[in-house]
């Protein structure tokens, strides 16, 4: 996106300051000060604890353009473009591109409780086989980071793949409204934000806008396995279900086998056949890969290449990273836990040689189900482990329940015995799985 200042301000409804230079050119955005850069706009966004308005007159007296919600702001002498509202500023300069810079442009949209990130990797890398992809960065898939994401969309791309997430009633509408895909897809719907929305069933039906404001002729790919989505009703959408083993479903899979490397399977997608081979350990990457392959043929890809580039498939640094340290193997799962993803990450310990230690932290924003839901948790970790270390407040629930040779508990005031205790007790051949919600900072006592 390269757009002059009041190119933008004409779109948002913005108010220019006096003297601002109104054919200055913007390529992009930035919400963070030390980041500042000519060509950006900075978005004063009011958070919880910090507001970004407190940055704009250092800014602006160093040369750099912003967007504020703070009339006061525009006495100020630089470029300033002045708005009620920054966040839905940002969104509906998203969906003013959208529809008029980059409409033809087909857009994938992924939602889901879990592996929204992991889905949004493999369905780029596929589609890459033989298109030029743009794909959101990371997990850049916020009220903030969706629309920023939109923005950044070449124009010369021959398709995009982005994720949605969503946190609270309302959230999907906004940034769905910005990407309208033409191709959604939910992955699951799971306890992720359960504190804020109250039910799955509310989860899903938060979830399911993404259908409901996106294009007019837009296909839905769902998980064939979740009931709550294989019993929803969408009469407007084209539907299609994928299944790791429901041969009904329009994409399925069978003859899977794991491997000391991965998976092994075969996909069966729209009644082809293609050999799959992922190299990452556990059976719940089979249903990120379908997705994948179901959304290449939808777009008229060659699903034999696809299948190929899969292969290249590799977690990145905090999802399920699997590495050798003095001895030892880590798998390292840090970046965030529900209920689904502990037990696969589980899954994954299992079927690993040597003592196994599960290291596990809280699940966050589980509201009033995190003492049972953890409880759950402790009771799949029975065959699963040999040996349960749990840290934090919620997960002295999961030890509580676990039935294992050993366990241990520390709570959060014990960051740096936890450290020690680990270091001594691991030994020479052992698997140990570090796994919690971000907000734990787990990662930090991998040793």
């Amino acid at each position: 996106m390269i757009m002059s200042l009041s190119s933008i301000a004409a779109v948002i409804k913005g108010k220019l300051s006096a003297g601002a230079c109104a054919n200055r050119e913007i390529s992009g955005f930035y919400t963070d000060s030390r980041n500042a850069t000519d060509d950006k706009l900075f978005l004063a966004l009011r958070g919880e604890r910090v507001d970004g308005n407190s940055f704009v007159p250092a800014l602006v007296s160093k040369g750099f353009a912003v967007m504020t919600d703070d009339e006061s702001n525009l006495s100020l002498n630089g470029d300033i473009i002045y708005v009620d509202d920054v966040r839905s500023a940002l969104q509906l300069l998203a969906k003013y591109y959208r529809e008029t810079v980059i409409n033809s442009i087909p857009m994938v949209g992924i939602t889901g409780s879990v592996g929204k990130t992991t889905t949004k990797d493999m369905v780029s890398l596929a589609l890459s086989a033989t298109l030029k992809v743009h794909k959101t960065q990371g997990n850049f898939n916020s009220q903030v980071g969706l629309p920023q994401t939109v923005l950044a969309t070449p124009k010369d791309v021959d398709c995009a793949v982005v994720e949605l997430g969503m946190s609270m009633k309302g959230e999907m509408e906004r940034i769905a409204r910005c990407a309208m895909p033409d191709i959604s897809i939910i992955t699951n719907i799971g306890y992720s934000h359960i504190e804020n929305l109250g039910t799955r069933e509310a989860i899903k039906d938060e979830k399911l806008k993404i259908a409901e404001f996106s294009k007019r002729n837009s296909i839905l790919l769902l998980n064939g396995d979740e009931p709550l989505l294989k019993n929803s009703e969408l009469s407007d959408r084209c539907r299609y279900f994928v299944s790791v083993n429901d041969d009904k479903c329009d994409c399925y899979a069978k003859g899977v086998t794991e491997t000391t490397n991965g998976v092994l399977f075969t996909a069966c997608v729209f009644g082809k056949e293609i050999a799959v081979e992922l190299h990452v350990k556990g059976k719940h990457f089979i249903l990120n890969a379908l997705f994948a392959l179901g959304t290449c043929h939808l777009l008229g890809v060659d699903i034999y290449a696809s299948a190929k580039m899969l292969a290249s498939y590799e977690s990145d640094g905090k999802r399920q990273h699997i590495f050798e340290k003095e001895g030892h193997t880590v798998i390292s799962d840090c970046y965030n836990a529900s209920p689904e993803s502990m037990k696969a990450a589980l899954d994954v310990l299992s079927a690993q040689k040597g003592r196994r230690i599960a290291v596990l932290g809280d699940m966050l924003e589980l509201g009033t189900e995190s003492e049972r839901l953890h409880k759950l948790v402790g009771e799949y970790t029975n065959g699963c482990a040999d040996v349960l270390v749990t840290y934090g407040e919620f997960s002295k629930f999961i030890n509580q329940n676990a039935v294992v040779v050993e366990k241990y508990h520390f709570d959060l005031t014990q960051k740096k015995d936890l450290g020690v205790f680990l270091k001594d007790f691991i030994r020479f051949e052992d698997v140990v799985l570090y796994k919690a919600s971000n907000g734990i900072n787990l990662s930090e006592i991998i040793v």
